[in-house]
Protein backbone atom coordinates (compact mmCIF):
# COMPACT_ATOMS: atom_id res chain seq x y z
CA UNK A 1 0.00 0.00 0.00
CA UNK A 2 1.36 2.96 -0.29
CA UNK A 3 2.36 5.54 2.19
CA UNK A 4 -0.54 8.08 1.02
CA UNK A 5 -2.93 5.82 0.89
CA UNK A 6 -5.44 7.59 3.52
CA UNK A 7 -3.71 10.95 3.98
CA UNK A 8 -4.34 12.04 0.10
CA UNK A 9 -5.93 15.03 1.71
CA UNK A 10 -2.86 16.19 3.56
CA UNK A 11 -0.56 15.97 1.23
CA UNK A 12 -2.83 18.03 -1.09
CA UNK A 13 -2.74 20.84 1.42
CA UNK A 14 1.12 20.69 2.20
CA UNK A 15 1.52 21.86 -1.65
CA UNK A 16 0.29 25.10 -0.73
CA UNK A 17 3.18 25.74 1.41
CA UNK A 18 4.86 29.34 -0.03
CA UNK A 19 8.58 27.66 -1.10
CA UNK A 20 6.57 25.31 -3.11
CA UNK A 21 4.69 28.15 -4.74
CA UNK A 22 7.32 30.38 -5.51
CA UNK A 23 10.50 27.90 -5.60
CA UNK A 24 8.99 24.31 -6.22
CA UNK A 25 6.40 25.03 -8.68
CA UNK A 26 8.37 27.71 -10.85
CA UNK A 27 11.22 25.29 -11.23
CA UNK A 28 9.38 22.52 -12.31
CA UNK A 29 7.71 24.47 -14.78
CA UNK A 30 10.62 26.21 -15.81
CA UNK A 31 12.23 22.72 -16.94
CA UNK A 32 9.30 21.37 -18.10
CA UNK A 33 8.89 24.70 -20.87
CA UNK A 34 6.28 24.57 -23.51
CA UNK A 35 4.61 21.11 -23.87
CA UNK A 36 2.55 22.17 -27.01
CA UNK A 37 1.37 19.22 -29.16
CA UNK A 38 3.48 16.52 -26.55
CA UNK A 39 1.71 13.14 -25.28
CA UNK A 40 2.60 13.22 -21.23
CA UNK A 41 2.79 10.96 -18.38
CA UNK A 42 2.48 12.06 -15.07
CA UNK A 43 3.91 9.04 -13.00
CA UNK A 44 3.56 9.38 -9.75
CA UNK A 45 0.59 11.85 -10.33
CA UNK A 46 -0.94 11.92 -6.80
CA UNK A 47 -3.63 14.50 -6.50
CA UNK A 48 -2.69 15.31 -10.07
CA UNK A 49 -1.32 18.95 -9.07
CA UNK A 50 1.11 19.07 -11.94
CA UNK A 51 -1.20 17.29 -14.09
CA UNK A 52 -2.87 20.50 -14.33
CA UNK A 53 -0.05 22.31 -15.11
CA UNK A 54 1.27 20.02 -17.56
CA UNK A 55 -1.90 20.57 -19.44
CA UNK A 56 -1.56 24.18 -19.25
CA UNK A 57 1.51 24.28 -20.28
CA UNK A 58 -0.21 22.97 -23.65
CA UNK A 59 0.04 18.88 -23.75
CA UNK A 60 -2.25 17.53 -26.15
CA UNK A 61 -3.07 13.94 -24.02
CA UNK A 62 -1.77 14.23 -20.05
CA UNK A 63 -2.43 10.72 -18.12
CA UNK A 64 -1.85 10.53 -14.75
CA UNK A 65 -0.44 7.44 -12.57
CA UNK A 66 -0.23 6.51 -9.00
CA UNK A 67 -0.40 3.70 -6.62
CA UNK A 68 -2.77 5.74 -4.23
CA UNK A 69 -6.41 4.83 -5.15
CA UNK A 70 -7.14 7.72 -2.75
CA UNK A 71 -4.74 10.36 -4.69
CA UNK A 72 -6.78 9.02 -7.70
CA UNK A 73 -10.09 9.59 -6.59
CA UNK A 74 -8.69 13.26 -5.40
CA UNK A 75 -7.17 13.79 -8.82
CA UNK A 76 -10.66 12.36 -10.52
CA UNK A 77 -12.63 14.75 -8.27
CA UNK A 78 -10.76 17.78 -9.62
CA UNK A 79 -11.40 16.86 -13.35
CA UNK A 80 -15.73 16.25 -13.13
CA UNK A 81 -15.32 19.27 -11.48
CA UNK A 82 -13.16 21.35 -13.86
CA UNK A 83 -12.41 18.92 -16.70
CA UNK A 84 -9.38 19.85 -18.97
CA UNK A 85 -9.06 16.48 -20.41
CA UNK A 86 -6.48 14.56 -18.21
CA UNK A 87 -7.20 10.73 -17.21
CA UNK A 88 -5.86 9.04 -14.55
CA UNK A 89 -5.88 5.54 -13.36
CA UNK A 90 -4.18 3.68 -10.47
CA UNK A 91 -1.07 1.99 -11.00
CA UNK A 92 2.89 0.97 -9.97
CA UNK A 93 5.58 2.79 -11.00
CA UNK A 94 7.71 -0.04 -10.85
CA UNK A 95 5.53 -2.25 -13.30
CA UNK A 96 3.17 -0.34 -15.50
CA UNK A 97 2.90 -0.41 -19.25
CA UNK A 98 1.40 2.01 -22.34
CA UNK A 99 0.18 1.19 -25.24
CA UNK A 100 2.32 3.67 -27.04
CA UNK A 101 5.55 5.65 -25.59
CA UNK A 102 5.49 9.13 -24.71
CA UNK A 103 7.21 12.09 -25.43
CA UNK A 104 7.64 13.36 -21.57
CA UNK A 105 7.33 11.05 -18.62
CA UNK A 106 6.98 13.92 -15.23
CA UNK A 107 8.17 12.44 -12.15
CA UNK A 108 7.41 14.35 -9.11
CA UNK A 109 8.62 12.84 -5.86
CA UNK A 110 8.56 9.54 -7.44
CA UNK A 111 11.82 8.26 -6.88
CA UNK A 112 12.42 8.76 -3.16
CA UNK A 113 9.87 6.44 -2.82
CA UNK A 114 12.13 3.83 -3.77
CA UNK A 115 13.84 1.99 -0.36
CA UNK A 116 16.66 0.45 -2.05
CA UNK A 117 17.96 0.13 -5.50
CA UNK A 118 16.07 -2.40 -7.23
CA UNK A 119 12.79 -0.51 -6.30
CA UNK A 120 14.77 2.14 -8.08
CA UNK A 121 16.14 0.62 -10.90
CA UNK A 122 12.60 -0.96 -11.64
CA UNK A 123 11.22 2.58 -11.93
CA UNK A 124 14.19 3.49 -13.93
CA UNK A 125 13.38 0.92 -16.00
CA UNK A 126 9.21 1.59 -16.41
CA UNK A 127 10.42 5.52 -17.51
CA UNK A 128 12.84 4.19 -19.87
CA UNK A 129 10.17 1.67 -21.37
CA UNK A 130 7.43 4.35 -21.29
CA UNK A 131 9.82 6.66 -23.60
CA UNK A 132 9.76 7.24 -27.17
CA UNK A 133 13.55 7.15 -28.40
CA UNK A 134 14.78 11.54 -27.46
CA UNK A 135 11.52 11.73 -25.02
CA UNK A 136 12.42 13.36 -22.02
CA UNK A 137 12.39 13.12 -17.83
CA UNK A 138 11.39 15.57 -15.65
CA UNK A 139 12.00 14.91 -11.98
CA UNK A 140 10.93 16.53 -8.74
CA UNK A 141 12.92 14.78 -5.94
CA UNK A 142 13.80 14.99 -2.49
CA UNK A 143 17.31 16.79 -2.19
CA UNK A 144 19.52 13.58 -1.68
CA UNK A 145 22.26 16.40 -0.76
CA UNK A 146 20.77 17.51 2.48
CA UNK A 147 22.41 16.39 5.75
CA UNK A 148 20.87 15.49 8.88
CA UNK A 149 22.94 18.73 10.55
CA UNK A 150 19.89 21.01 8.23
CA UNK A 151 16.99 18.80 8.79
CA UNK A 152 15.96 20.93 11.09
CA UNK A 153 16.69 24.31 9.16
CA UNK A 154 13.50 23.34 7.30
CA UNK A 155 11.00 24.95 10.49
CA UNK A 156 10.52 28.28 9.18
CA UNK A 157 9.21 26.83 5.76
CA UNK A 158 6.63 24.67 7.47
CA UNK A 159 8.38 21.67 7.26
CA UNK A 160 11.42 19.55 8.64
CA UNK A 161 12.59 15.92 8.56
CA UNK A 162 14.24 13.52 11.39
CA UNK A 163 16.39 10.18 10.84
CA UNK A 164 16.62 7.59 12.93
CA UNK A 165 19.86 6.53 12.77
CA UNK A 166 22.74 7.55 10.49
CA UNK A 167 22.12 8.96 6.67
CA UNK A 168 22.90 5.13 4.70
CA UNK A 169 21.45 4.26 1.40
CA UNK A 170 17.46 3.27 2.17
CA UNK A 171 17.42 5.03 5.48
CA UNK A 172 14.20 6.36 5.98
CA UNK A 173 13.86 9.89 6.14
CA UNK A 174 10.60 11.07 7.67
CA UNK A 175 9.03 14.72 6.73
CA UNK A 176 6.54 16.54 9.03
CA UNK A 177 4.25 19.37 7.78
CA UNK A 178 2.47 22.33 9.34
CA UNK A 179 -0.56 22.76 7.57
CA UNK A 180 -2.95 25.64 6.98
CA UNK A 181 -5.22 24.59 9.10
CA UNK A 182 -3.09 24.08 12.32
CA UNK A 183 -2.72 20.29 11.15
CA UNK A 184 0.31 18.04 10.57
CA UNK A 185 0.89 15.95 7.49
CA UNK A 186 3.39 13.22 8.26
CA UNK A 187 5.36 10.99 5.73
CA UNK A 188 8.67 8.64 5.20
CA UNK A 189 10.60 8.97 2.13
CA UNK A 190 14.25 6.57 1.62
CA UNK A 191 17.60 8.05 0.92
CA UNK A 192 19.33 7.07 -2.16
CA UNK A 193 22.55 9.26 -3.36
CA UNK A 194 22.67 11.64 -6.14
CA UNK A 195 25.13 9.61 -7.67
CA UNK A 196 23.51 5.94 -7.57
CA UNK A 197 20.34 7.86 -8.83
CA UNK A 198 22.39 9.03 -11.82
CA UNK A 199 24.10 5.88 -12.47
CA UNK A 200 20.82 3.33 -12.54
CA UNK A 201 19.47 6.12 -14.68
CA UNK A 202 21.86 5.92 -16.87
CA UNK A 203 22.10 2.12 -16.60
CA UNK A 204 18.40 1.96 -17.79
CA UNK A 205 18.50 4.12 -21.30
CA UNK A 206 18.17 7.33 -19.62
CA UNK A 207 20.83 9.91 -20.95
CA UNK A 208 22.29 13.15 -20.09
CA UNK A 209 21.38 13.24 -16.66
CA UNK A 210 21.34 16.86 -15.71
CA UNK A 211 20.23 18.38 -12.02
CA UNK A 212 19.68 22.27 -12.86
CA UNK A 213 19.55 25.29 -10.25
CA UNK A 214 16.35 25.59 -8.69
CA UNK A 215 14.37 29.02 -9.60
CA UNK A 216 13.22 31.50 -6.96
CA UNK A 217 10.06 33.23 -8.37
CA UNK A 218 10.13 37.44 -8.47
CA UNK A 219 6.99 36.71 -6.66
CA UNK A 220 8.06 34.97 -3.64
CA UNK A 221 10.45 37.78 -3.25
CA UNK A 222 7.97 40.56 -3.94
CA UNK A 223 5.93 38.58 -1.01
CA UNK A 224 7.91 37.81 1.63
CA UNK A 225 11.72 39.81 0.98
CA UNK A 226 14.29 38.52 -0.39
CA UNK A 227 15.82 37.39 3.65
CA UNK A 228 12.94 35.43 3.92
CA UNK A 229 14.60 33.01 0.71
CA UNK A 230 17.99 32.62 2.40
CA UNK A 231 18.55 29.62 4.23
CA UNK A 232 15.96 27.24 1.84
CA UNK A 233 18.36 28.13 -0.99
CA UNK A 234 21.28 27.64 0.37
CA UNK A 235 19.84 24.04 0.35
CA UNK A 236 16.75 23.69 -1.23
CA UNK A 237 14.57 20.54 0.08
CA UNK A 238 14.09 19.46 -3.40
CA UNK A 239 16.00 19.01 -6.35
CA UNK A 240 15.28 18.82 -10.50
CA UNK A 241 16.34 15.71 -12.43
CA UNK A 242 16.19 15.97 -16.40
CA UNK A 243 17.47 12.91 -18.68
CA UNK A 244 16.92 11.86 -22.03
CA UNK A 245 15.48 8.27 -23.51
CA UNK A 246 18.83 6.94 -25.56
Amino acid sequence: MSDYQGHAAGYQSAKRQPWRTYLEQPSALALLGDLSNQTVLDLGCGEGHYSRLLKQLGAAQVLGVDLSSDMVELARAQERSHPVGIDYRVGDAGDLTLAEPVDLVFAGYLFNHARNREELRAQCITVSNLLRPGGRLVALNNNPDDPPSNFEAGRPYGYSKSIDGPLVEGAGIHYRFELEDGGVFELTDYYISREVMQMLMEGCGLQQVRWPQPVLAQEGVEALGADYWTAIMATPPFCLIEATRA
